[in-house]
C-alpha cells in the first residue's frame, strides 16, 4: 500500500509539474502580421453583417509566460512596398512572441488597428503541423447597428464590412499570404530562443519504485 500511495502522489506530482511548465516546454515563435486594404472596387453589398466580432484573449503587447512583445522587422520591407503602392494600405502591423500549443491549448491573439478599421484576432497552433487561423473584421462601413422603425415593427440593420476568415496549415520562416478582395494579410512566423522569463525553475526528478 506504503509504494502504491507513493506511486500516486509521484504520479499527481508529474501531472501539475507538465501543466504548470506545458507553454514554457513548447518551441516559441516570433509572429509578425501585416494586414492591409486592397483598392479593389468591390461592392459593399457582398459583405456579411456584422453582427459579432471575435477578439482573441492575449494581446501583442503583454508580457507573461503565454506571449511577449517583439519588434517588427521581418516583414517591415513588405509593409513598407504596399504601402508605396498606390493599390495598397496597411493597416496593421505588430510582431510578438509565443509558444504554439495544441489546439486545444492555443489563445488567440488580439487584432486592433490604431486607427479602429481591423478589429479580430489570429490563434496559431499545432495539429501534426502548425496552423493560423486569422478571423478579422475590415470596419470600413462602421460598427454600429441602427434601429429602422416604422409604425408597425422595429427592426436593427447592422452594417456590412469584409470579413476576413481563414485556416491555413503554414510552415516557419516563409511568408503566409491570406487572400480577400479588400482586406488581406502576411503572417510570418520564425522560431525563437525561449524567453528565460517564461521557463520555470527545473523541477525536481524522482525515480518510481520498480515494484
Amino acid at each position: 500500500m506504503k509504494i502504491q500511495r507513493l506511486f500516486i502522489s509521484l504520479f499527481a506530482l508529474f501531472l501539475l509539474t507538465g501543466l504548470s511548465t506545458n507553454a514554457a516546454a513548447q518551441q516559441w515563435y516570433k509572429a509578425e502580421l501585416v494586414v492591409f486594404e486592397r483598392y479593389s472596387g468591390a461592392n459593399a453589398e457582398h459583405w456579411p453583417e456584422m453582427r459579432s466580432i471575435n477578439s482573441g484573449s492575449l494581446s501583442p503587447g503583454s508580457n507573461n509566460n503565454r506571449i511577449k512583445p517583439a519588434g517588427t522587422g521581418l516583414l517591415s520591407g513588405v509593409a513598407s512596398r504596399l504601402n508605396n503602392a498606390s493599390n495598397y494600405r496597411v493597416l496593421y502591423h505588430q510582431a510578438w512572441q509565443q509558444p504554439i500549443l495544441s489546439k486545444g491549448s492555443a489563445r488567440s491573439v488580439q487584432i486592433n488597428s490604431s486607427n479602429g478599421l481591423v478589429e479580430g484576432q489570429i490563434k496559431l497552433y499545432r495539429v501534426n503541423y502548425l496552423h493560423a487561423d486569422i478571423d478579422i473584421w475590415f470596419k470600413e462601413n462602421g460598427n454600429v447597428p441602427v434601429s429602422n422603425s416604422d409604425s408597425n415593427s422595429e427592426s436593427v440593420t447592422y452594417p456590412n464590412n469584409p470579413r476576413l476568415s481563414q485556416i491555413r496549415r503554414i510552415r516557419s520562416k516563409s511568408l503566409i499570404y491570406f487572400d480577400h478582395p479588400r482586406v488581406a494579410a502576411i503572417l510570418e512566423i520564425v522560431p525563437v530562443a525561449t524567453p528565460a522569463s517564461a521557463v520555470s525553475k527545473t523541477p525536481e526528478t524522482y525515480s518510481l519504485p520498480e515494484n
